[in-house]
């Protein structure tokens, strides 16, 4: 009997404090699929943008694809896209919760948090890569002549075939430029959430709940999306190039110039048009499952 009556004050503990309860491991990777298939549309726009070697604007951008594809063309490369969230996304938001548990991230430390941030992004991109790189050669085929399209059927398609056709290392192709920008990513958008949202509870009344996660998340989209577009337009050009078309990231650096100043910041307006309601969307499901759903730790500790 005392160990059920233990049992039953665990749960009142549980209900009277949910903000103690803990995230369970597979919330990131669920939360950032459900993302994906409300942003996708916006993230080929940005895609087609940042390779495109004539100007045109979003909606000439999206009349484009649609002439080209039809509604279907906006969701195209979407396969890679889930893999990747249940995979690369899942892994950073399980290496983060798992670091802050560790006594110099447990002390309010920012700059543990962001060092956490930094590792969370690293290893997530060993993931991420190869289905990034698919996704993006998925979404850009539509604009090739035919008989040049790699006409990949899904991710798992191009897992296999790009090995077979370009070697083991062309899944990998542009990683230096994709892992810096995940990395960065992932600091700036899970440890920046972070700290706002510690920063906002710790000096004023708001409590942990959708208004203080959407507002947080929200300010949280814009710094992130500013800071990691330029390394975004350098992994896209890098992933959508033939073999031999850009050797380092100084000849895709020099062809990201070709706009001139602006150059590395091609398609931001349809990246902060996705990232905000994107990231806005997913820390509220993630926060909201944790609240519902999440792991109940021992008197709130």
């Amino acid at each position: 009997m005392p160990v059920l009556d233990d049992h039953y004050s665990f749960l009142d503990d549980c209900h009277e404090w949910p903000e103690g309860r803990l995230p369970r491991w597979w919330f990131g990777g669920f939360s950032s699929i459900c993302v994906a298939c409300a942003v996708a549309p916006i993230d080929i726009v940005k895609t087609h943008m940042q390779i495109q070697r004539q100007k045109r604007s979003i909606l000439g951008t999206t009349q484009r694809i649609y002439n080209l594809r039809g509604f279907l063309g906006f969701y195209d490369g979407f396969s890679a896209a889930i893999l990747r969230q249940m995979t690369s996304t899942n892994i950073h938001f399980m290496v983060y919760e798992t670091g802050k548990q560790m006594e110099y991230v447990k002390e309010d430390s920012y700059l543990g948090k962001i060092v956490l941030g930094c590792v969370a992004g690293i290893s997530g991109a060993a993931c991420g890569i190869p289905t990034d790189l698919i996704n993006v050669r998925m979404q850009t085929d539509m604009k090739e002549p035919p008989e040049q399209r790699r006409n990949y059927k899904n991710v798992f398609d191009g897992l296999i075939r790009i090995p077979k056709e370009e070697g083991w290392k062309a899944l990998y192709k542009g990683g230096s430029a994709a892992a810096l920008k995940t990395t960065v990513g992932t600091c700036s958008q899970i440890a920046l959430y972070d700290i706002i949202k510690t920063e906002v509870r710790k000096n004023t009344s708001a409590k942990d709940g959708i208004r203080l996660h959407f507002l947080t998340s929200l300010v949280t989209s814009i710094i992130s999306s500013t800071f990691t577009h330029p390394l975004d337009v350098l992994r896209t050009i890098m992933m959508n190039s033939r073999p031999g078309e850009f050797p380092t990231l100084f000849h895709a650096s020099t062809h990201m110039m070709r706009f001139g100043i602006m150059g590395p910041y091609r398609g931001l307006i349809p990246t902060i048009a996705r990232k905000a309601p994107a990231t806005t969307l997913l820390f509220v499901l993630y926060e909201q499952l944790r609240l519902h759903f999440g792991i109940c730790s021992l008197g709130g500790e």
